[in-house]
Formats: structure tokens, C-alpha cells, sequence
């Protein structure tokens, strides 16, 4: 199938759907739930109205179908996020497929549950593989084990998203 969104400045977009891709819309025409085999997402068309009554028609147009790519992208291929924990002691393990084990530099360890929607990997015990189907739900995860520990601004110990960009303030001087 192909589908094409016209937009006012006569540009045409076409997104080509896989064959295990299929598209719904319900009875009261506010609710897209486009499903694959990895799950299904909805995107509420009624609520991206009200959300964006400041933007133009064309704006809320484009908003829509940068929502309905990511969707269509993420239930296809999927999205992944790799974090490095960077500091002395600093690691992460998994002893069990439901919970997340890690060692921050508290005198605990931070158990962490691990949604069903995310698959987590660990290649080292210093670097964090999370792959998932929706791409708000991963960046929001991701922030969550990410605020346990921030990157410090003097010696850049701490959770950070890989190629994050760090500006490190300078130390005392005598």
C-alpha cells in the first residue's frame, strides 16, 4: 500500500507501509492505531488538535505526519538509545530479565523493573543497549535511569547518552 500526504506548498510525501504494517480508525475518527508484529501504537488525532491550536492548519498537518513516521518506523525497524555509565565503580547487571541492577557510587544498588515494551542489552558492564518500538516511551525511560546520576560538570562522572556532548567547567586554579 501507499499512502501520500499532500501539504499546501504542493509537497508530496509518500510512506510506503510494509505488508505486516496495517492502519485502523475508529468509529469516532479521533483515534489511528496503526499495529505490527512487534505491537500496536495510537495516535489521537483529537488531542494534537487541541494541542496545537496555535499552530496553523499546515503546521498541525506536519506535526501529524512526523508522529505517524516515527510510528510507522519504530514498529518496523525500532529505536535505540546506548548509554554509558562513565565513573570509578560504575556498572550495570542484569540478574534477572525483569529487573535492572546498578551500581552508581551509593552504599546501595539501584534495582531498576524493566518495562515490557523495551528490550535492554548489556555488551560491557560499563555501556546500556535499550531498543524499543516507541520512541517517546524509550527517550522517557532512558531519562528515568539517566537522573539517578547526572554527568558532573567538573569531572564528567555519571549516566550519559552516547555522544552527548559535555563542556567541562575548569577546577580551582592556584
Amino acid at each position: 500500500m501507499l499512502y501520500y500526504l499532500r501539504m499546501k506548498n504542493n509537497l508530496t510525501t509518500y510512506i510506503k507501509l510494509p505488508v505486516t504494517t496495517k492502519i485502523f480508525i475508529t468509529k469516532n475518527l479521533n483515534i489511528l492505531k496503526i499495529s505490527s508484529t512487534k505491537g500496536c501504537l495510537y495516535l489521537n488525532v483529537l488531542f494534537l488538535a487541541k494541542k496545537h491550536l496555535i499552530f496553523t492548519k499546515k503546521g498541525l498537518l506536519i506535526t501529524f505526519f512526523r508522529l505517524f513516521q516515527q510510528a510507522i518506523i519504530g514498529l518496523n525497524l525500532g529505536f535505540t538509545t546506548n548509554l554509558i555509565f562513565r565513573g570509578v565503580g560504575f556498572r550495570v547487571e542484569m540478574p534477572d530479565k525483569n529487573f535492572l541492577k546498578l551500581k552508581l557510587g551509593f552504599s546501595h544498588f539501584v534495582f531498576f523493573k524493566i518495562p515490557k515494551q523495551i528490550q535492554i542489552f548489556s555488551p560491557k558492564k560499563t555501556r546500556l543497549i535499550l531498543k524499543g518500538f516507541n520512541r517517546q516511551f524509550l527517550n522517557q525511560f532512558s531519562a528515568k535511569i539517566c537522573s539517578f546520576k547526572f554527568p558532573d560538570a567538573y569531572k564528567g562522572k555519571g549516566i550519559l547518552v552516547k555522544n552527548q556532548i559535555l563542556y567541562l567547567k575548569k577546577g580551582k586554579k592556584k
